[in-house]
């Protein structure tokens, strides 16, 4: 019994430390997602507008042509 009384606080920092452990690295993985998330959609964006201005660079040769 006063092995048990010895070991408990040392049990109950480690489960803290586990428990803050999973914590921390949820946070730090959602935090990557957004960003990464946040990454495609510029690059998205961009795909978008440059195809955006090819349409218009041939809509304005074919105004041009006239």
């Amino acid at each position: 019994m006063e092995m048990n009384t010895e070991m408990l606080p040392i049990i109950l920092w480690v489960l803290i430390i586990i428990v803050s452990w999973f914590i921390i690295r949820k946070i730090l993985k959602s935090l990557s997602d957004r960003i990464n998330n946040s990454e495609l959609y510029n690059a998205d964006m961009l795909n978008v507008l440059e195809e955006i201005r090819d349409e218009l660079k041939e809509l304005n040769k074919k105004n041009s042509d006239r």
